[in-house]
């Protein structure tokens, strides 16, 4: 008698999404596409989060292949994001004070280059980045008054 066990298959793990796909005659992952025959790659995870398994990339120039191309989406302008991120840097505590004049002259220049395009999503972020900058900037200055003043409390003489 033979005392070796007999595997049994239950099913298989989608080495993409993780998915549990039981036995059958399925040859790609019913959640992400991926072909389940086909060991993990490193950007699995990323393709099949954006339904991207089974499709071929295409190719430009040498290989390249823009985020344009694979992701549908195209910033046209590039200098209110500049603003917006600049904007999110100033919400850092203390250093966020630095970003500040920084998003104040882009989402000004960033705002009138949108105005003279006629693109009211650029004017809308631009401007709104340089709105957004004045309370951040009332914050910052507090928080750096109270940084100065905290230690001149702590001197108080005792009775």
């Amino acid at each position: 008698m033979n005392t070796e066990e007999i595997p049994i298959r239950t099913g298989t793990v989608c080495s993409a999404c993780g998915t549990s796909v039981p036995i059958s005659e399925e040859r790609f992952c019913p959640v992400c596409s991926k072909l389940l025959s086909e060991d993990y790659q490193p950007l699995d995870a990323l393709r099949s989060s954006y339904g991207l398994q089974r499709q071929t990339l295409p190719m430009v120039d040498a290989g390249v292949v823009s985020a344009e191309q694979v992701f549908g989406t195209r910033r046209e302008n590039n200098l209110a994001e500049l603003s917006w991120a600049c904007f999110v840097y100033s919400l850092v505590p203390y250093l966020g004070i630095l970003f500040i004049p920084v998003t104040f002259f882009l989402g000004t220049v960033a705002g009138i280059w949108s105005g003279r395009r006629d693109d009211r999503a650029g004017v809308r972020l631009a401007f709104g980045t340089v709105a957004g900058s004045v309370p951040v900037l009332a914050v910052q200055i507090l928080l750096w008054w109270l940084l100065y003043l905290i230690p001149e409390l702590g001197d108080v003489p005792s009775m």
